[in-house]
């Protein structure tokens, strides 16, 4: 599972809806190791007493059931003001009925018999949006609705981020400052050279190496300082790069908060 997968997939709640028992047991296995939360039943009806009492962010659901099939309960649902995703999953030869489905705003159908692999991306691809869309509606709303709360976590921020600094490299910074401004945060980092460092600056040759074993190193730890900022936040935060003043003895972290591009 590559980097994306693993941040997505465990955030997901997925419902899946299968009449036939040793398919539904045997795809529940294979996405119960992945997803974060996975409820499994075996018709319509059953999804939508699941749809009305939890919380779900993406259903996956077979066309023919009995009491109600994949189509009625879509209907149902979109009946409820609901957009939430659906990915049908059928033979070929219900190609009409996919077209139907379509109509209701299902937004993906998997092939019977089903490729595990294939059905994994494509809730990868409905979670990414599914995660942005909601980002950026925290966003619009304005997360941090009081100045005493962006300063709390902005303060919350810099402890994280001086601990993870003083584990990698033994020394942690005199000073470090992150301010949040919209979809940006910024860390400044002051003094956060090791004295094995300052003595290789005395040197100006050896300013370019310096410079590349800083990079690296935050290239290194760039994922425990994306958790700690998104987790302080409340959304993803992605690490986008470095400005350096090696002379200066100071550095700047930046991060864009809600989504990566």
């Amino acid at each position: 599972m590559n980097q994306e997968n693993e941040r997505i997939l465990p955030n997901l709640t997925v419902l899946y809806v299968e009449d036939d028992e040793e398919t539904r047991i045997e795809l529940a296995r294979y996405l119960r190791r992945r997803v974060g939360k996975l409820y499994t039943v075996e018709n319509g009806l059953e999804a939508l007493k699941i749809f009305d009492e939890k919380p779900v962010d993406v259903i996956i659901t077979d066309l023919k059931m009995p009491l109600m099939g994949g189509l009625d309960m879509v209907r149902a649902i979109r009946e409820k003001k609901s957009n939430l995703p659906v990915i049908i999953t059928s033979a070929l030869s219900d190609s009409e009925k996919i077209l139907s489905a379509m109509d209701l705003g299902v937004v993906k159908y998997v092939v019977k018999p089903i490729n595990p692999q294939e059905l994994v991306k494509v809730l990868c691809e409905i979670g990414k949006k599914t995660f942005e869309d909601q980002q950026r509606k925290l966003l619009r709303e304005n997360k941090w609705t009081t100045k005493d709360e962006k300063i709390a976590m902005e303060k919350s921020i810099e402890r994280s981020c001086a601990t993870i600094l003083k584990n990698g490299t033994g020394k942690g910074p005199r000073k470090i400052q992150a301010f949040i401004q919209g979809r940006e945060l910024s860390v400044e980092i002051f003094e956060m050279l090791t004295p094995i460092e300052k003595q290789l600056l005395g040197n100006p040759k050896h300013t370019t190496l310096v410079s590349y074993f800083r990079r690296s190193f935050y290239e290194e730890i760039k994922h425990e300082l994306e958790k700690c900022c998104s987790e302080t936040i409340g959304m993803d935060c992605f690490f986008q790069g470095i400005d350096q003043d090696l002379k200066e003895n100071r550095e700047s972290l930046h991060f864009v908060i809600g989504t990566s591009h």
